[in-house]
């Protein structure tokens, strides 16, 4: 299992538990786009990215894009890192 220092954001409770078995660090869930209303999460958010800093892991596709870029504008991006695959043209959908 990784050890990782920040803590990582998630879309979803599916991501959160196929995560937690390969590292060991605080992982948190968006709910999908209801960080968009969760005022509470967000300054829980706010307040990790202070202390230990931490990595957005969403998914590429145009719900993970603006769950993204919702929380750039959220958080200090001093204290932020974004980890996602990005849309390759041509790529077969699932």
């Amino acid at each position: 299992m990784l050890r990782i220092r920040e803590a990582i954001v998630v879309e979803g409770r599916y991501d959160k538990n196929t995560l937690s078995q390969v590292v060991d660090t605080v992982i948190l869930e968006t709910a999908g786009f209801g960080v968009f209303h969760n005022d509470e999460l967000l300054a829980l958010l706010r307040r990790l990215a202070e202390r230990q800093g931490l990595i957005i892991l969403t998914d590429s596709d145009g719900a993970g894009f603006l769950i993204r870029n919702h929380l750039k504008g959220a958080l200090p991006q001093d204290r932020v890192k974004h980890a996602y695959i990005p849309d390759i043209a041509g790529k077969e959908r699932r």
